[in-house]
């Protein structure tokens, strides 16, 4: 009985945040009993080289460890047939699901409106090129599992073995250096795209953020954080993948960082 109450504070509390800001409202999370034990969210845009292979290796890692899952592809956009070639696969698979924006939305937006179709207890969600090895996976489910909270992906603490240019580990040992002074988090590494989360704490804090860019992820980080739930770093094996294609140019967008983190610092509430 307090278990049912409880759930239905937070998705009462939660849709009373998402409807009363400002009178507009962006999107609204679904309640209900989750009916998968877990979601893994893509979000894609123009992935068409690489989306179905991801998709695919997706399934076979969340295969050997659930019979309970969902994979949704929240393609944001895209002008290179990304969503074509989802919809083709999804036709045949009851368990991948297609969400398709006809315009430019961001990481941010594109993950949200995936959690508001999702079903799964558990929500996981990870960059399409797949830089971070799936079988590191199982790990953060099993954080989450039994912590509750959020568990992270990590490339900057003991045990995780990291290949990629020198130019940008030294951006990000900076850029996370930088967010821990701000804010006195202690998270070692806010942008790696590996996380995993309690669906209530999904709801909570992607409810209340803003940023739908590069600093989604740190601010998801903080938020989380400042609400008491704890956030685990897991130790991970990435390698880095589209290398001169990243869609993140460290040297053209720190000045846009930069703002975004000093921003939220002096004007979060």
């Amino acid at each position: 009985m307090f278990e049912f109450l409880g759930k239905y504070t937070i998705h009462l509390w939660y849709r009373i945040v998402c409807f009363s800001s400002s009178g507009k409202v962006e999107y609204a999370l679904k309640s209900g009993v989750p009916k998968k034990e877990i979601s893994i969210l893509l979000p894609a845009f123009n992935e068409a080289g690489q989306i179905e292979l991801c998709v695919r290796k997706v399934e076979d890692a969340v295969k050997s460890f659930s019979k309970s899952y969902e994979i949704i592809v929240s393609e944001d956009g895209s002008t290179d047939g990304t969503e074509v070639i989802v919809a083709k696969l999804a036709k045949h698979n009851p368990n991948l699901f297609l969400l398709h924006s006809p315009t430019r939305l961001g990481k941010g937006k594109g993950i949200k409106n995936a959690l508001r179709f999702s079903k799964g207890k558990i929500i996981t969600f990870m960059d399409v090129d797949l830089a971070t090895d799936l079988d590191c996976l199982p790990a953060l489910l099993q954080v989450v599992k039994e912590n509750g909270g959020m568990a992270i992906g990590s490339r900057h603490v003991k045990g995780s073995s990291v290949q990629r240019r020198a130019s940008r580990t030294m951006f990000s040992l900076t850029y996370n250096f930088f967010v821990r002074l701000l804010f006195l988090d202690g998270i070692h590494d806010h942008q790696c795209g590996f996380k995993t989360m309690s669906r209530q704490v999904a709801e909570v804090v992607l409810c209340s953020s803003k940023a739908d860019g590069y600093f989604f992820d740190t601010e998801m980080i903080v938020r989380c954080k400042q609400l008491g739930y704890p956030v685990i770093e897991v130790p991970v094996r990435w390698t880095e993948k589209n290398k001169g294609g990243s869609k993140v140019n460290p040297v053209k967008d720190s000045k846009k960082i930069g703002m975004d983190l000093l921003a939220f610092r002096f004007n979060r509430k």
